[in-house]
């Protein structure tokens, strides 16, 4: 059944019937529901139609447009990163003290060899890169401004500390689990230090771009020290063997060291009138070392002593060594006489 028609404006159809339409608003004809609203109610028609078919031409214009933003432009596109001196890679050092490792300060870390290489494809032309640390998250090579075919660049980058700074926990627990309290432990971290790459490309006759990540990885050497030999505390003191007051008196100089582990030191031995004597003593598991001179005087003395171990911050305080050779005194005196002066 034919209700509608449309020629060069909104009209009825003359093949309408004159049919009954039961609604809301009551019985009435459908030619006169026509006469009344079919114009707007066409209109309403054909405005929704045309919004849709607008809306749907956009969307496809859109996406077409998308496409040929996201054009393939590039290929061959890759990024290595290898140590510029063979097997000098980047490393944490840490040193074992008082049971624990600490990251040591470590000479100046090596440098990084970079090559970055990528070929236009299609109608695209190579405009920019930039390569950065992933870890520290700063860029350390970039260059733009240009329109290439093809690139092909190497280049040096010194490691700095902060590119390591997320790989010191994972060095220590590797020291902690594999590390010897009396050598030193070589470990690597793999994959190490992180990399990033970024090229882009444009179209050359159209609107588009292209742009391809790569990433690289260096390994991280982990160095384990042992806890360095130390002489830890020194003490000295000074026994009579009797009273030093009646002579001979005999007394013994005694020094006793502290070690953190078994190793061989040196120390002096100081007089107070600057002659010393240079002992060398060994410490076993224990650490506990002790040296004893011995010494007998048959005349007043008045002397002091004072040790320093080389190579260790340790030394004692001045330790006196007094001996006082008084005539034996006792009994009775006979009183001078008195004088009447």
């Amino acid at each position: 059944m034919t209700f509608l028609g449309f020629r060069g404006g909104f009209e009825r159809s003359a093949q309408v019937p004159r049919l009954s339409w039961e609604c809301l608003w009551g019985h009435i004809s459908i030619e006169a529901f026509l006469n009344r609203r079919g114009t707007s109610i066409l209109k309403e028609i054909f405005v929704s139609k045309l919004l849709k078919t607008t809306v749907l031409a956009l969307a496809a214009s859109a996406a077409i447009t998308g496409a040929a933003q996201s054009a393939q432009l590039l290929q061959q596109v890759s990024l290595s990163a290898s140590p510029d001196v063979p097997n000098k890679l980047p490393k944490l050092e840490y040193i074992l003290k008082d049971g624990k490792y600490v990251l040591g300060k470590g000479a100046e870390q090596p440098f990084v060899k970079f090559r970055v290489k990528a070929k236009k494809m299609n109608d695209g032309r190579i405009v920019s890169y930039r390569v950065e640390s992933q870890d520290s998250g700063k860029k350390f090579a970039s260059a733009g401004a240009f329109y290439e075919k093809k690139i092909d660049i190497s280049f040096k980058h010194r490691v700095r500390g902060d590119e390591l700074n997320a790989l010191v926990s994972a060095g220590r627990k590797i020291c902690e689990t594999q590390g010897d309290r009396d050598k030193v432990v070589k470990q690597l971290i793999k994959p190490g230090l992180r990399y990033k790459m970024v090229v882009r490309a444009v179209a050359l006759a159209r609107k588009g771009e292209d742009i391809e990540h790569r990433q690289a990885r260096v390994s991280v050497q982990v160095i384990c020290h042992p806890e360095e030999f130390q002489v830890k505390d020194a003490d000295l003191t000074v026994k009579f063997d009797g009273s030093p007051f009646s002579c001979p008196v005999k007394a013994t100089l005694t020094a006793k060291f502290k070690t953190n582990k078994p190793g061989t030191f040196k120390f002096n031995l100081y007089r107070g009138d600057g002659e010393f004597q240079s002992v060398t003593k060994t410490a076993g598991e224990s650490g506990i070392v002790t040296f004893k001179k011995h010494y007998t005087f048959k005349k007043a003395t008045d002397r002091k002593y004072l040790i320093a171990v080389m190579g260790h911050p340790i030394s004692t305080q001045w330790v006196p060594m007094k001996v006082k050779c008084n005539p034996k005194t006792g009994g009775f005196q006979t009183a001078p006489k008195p004088h009447n002066n």
